[in-house]
């Protein structure tokens, strides 16, 4: 598929069929988001894939926040999920000592790894939703999270419903979003 129309056809899906997905698949999800780039070559995440019926619970459990509230009401129809976890990064000598301990480059290593998996996913005929709200003591319980180790994001990953036709994009014109070589 050409990249331009695979920009064009993933989106954020909020509806999926009854159909599991094959550990193949999201094996192959997770190898996209293994194979992006990252900042001084940290790889700073670890990816859950979360597909047996108890752990699903378990995370639909952990999309609802104090109050109840939650992102994702539509939660329990996703086959699969999969949790990209931020782990401490090992930056090169020279950034650290620039920047310090903070975790500089790590948030947006991930986000590169969420959109690889999700491309990835629709290359391989799959729907996804990136998902950020989620509680954080309730994923390191139910899924083993050592301390320290953060859920960035949560990625749904099924078959959108049938019939489902992509949404028309709605984005910013070019030339609002882009110039050359100043403001």
């Amino acid at each position: 598929m050409d990249f331009m129309e695979l920009l064009r056809l993933r989106e954020s899906c909020r509806s999926y069929q009854d159909k599991p997905v094959d550990r193949e698949k999201l094996t192959k999800i997770a190898e996209a988001g293994r194979l992006s780039p990252s900042g001084c070559n940290a790889q700073p995440w670890k990816f859950i894939i979360i597909d047996e019926p108890e752990a699903k619970a378990n995370m639909c459990d952990a999309l609802v926040v104090k109050g109840g509230g939650t992102g994702c009401p539509w939660r329990e129809s996703v086959p699969a999920f999969i949790a990209l976890v931020e782990e401490p990064a090992n930056v090169m000598p020279m950034v650290k000592e620039y920047y310090g301990d903070t975790q500089r480059f790590a948030q947006g290593d991930i986000g590169m790894a969420a959109m690889n998996m999700c491309y990835e996913a629709t290359e391989l005929g799959l729907s996804t939703c990136i998902l950020g709200l989620c509680d954080q003591k309730k994923m390191e319980q139910y899924f083993g999270i050592p301390e320290g180790h953060t859920v960035r994001m949560t990625l749904a990953v099924g078959y959108g419903a049938e019939g489902a036709q992509p949404r028309k994009k709605m984005r910013k014109p070019l030339e609002e979003v882009c110039s050359f070589n100043k403001w």
